[in-house]
């Protein structure tokens, strides 16, 4: 009688197409672990969004579309794009905004 080698490699007697669907099934129930155990961002004390849109922080900081293009792509005010819509941190806006203000204003 021979005995079970369980450190040598094995061959798999599947199609490259069953392995394929086995692993897209394996992550699409990862996925769903995971988005069951996070949280959404907490919202402001007041309920508002944690994300602010282009034209939100064109109005804080009373600059022009191009300005806060040319400070997102600088680095200076960081965002994320979802989908076709780039939205920006509400507290990095504000950090940078308080980090703006002249001494004279507080």
């Amino acid at each position: 009688m021979s005995e079970v080698n369980d450190k040598a490699p094995f061959l798999l007697i599947q199609k490259p197409q069953e392995l394929i669907k086995l692993f897209e099934g394996l992550i699409d129930r990862k996925i769903r672990e995971i988005g069951v155990q996070s949280t959404p961002p907490p919202a402001s004390a007041t309920g508002e969004s944690p994300f602010l849109s282009t034209k939100d922080v064109q109005k804080i900081f009373g600059v022009s579309r191009q300005t806060i293009n040319d400070w997102r792509k600088s680095g200076l005010l960081p965002s994320i794009k979802i989908k076709s819509r780039r939205y920006f941190i509400r507290d990095q806006v504000q950090a940078l905004q308080q980090k703006w203000k002249s001494p004279g204003d507080q």
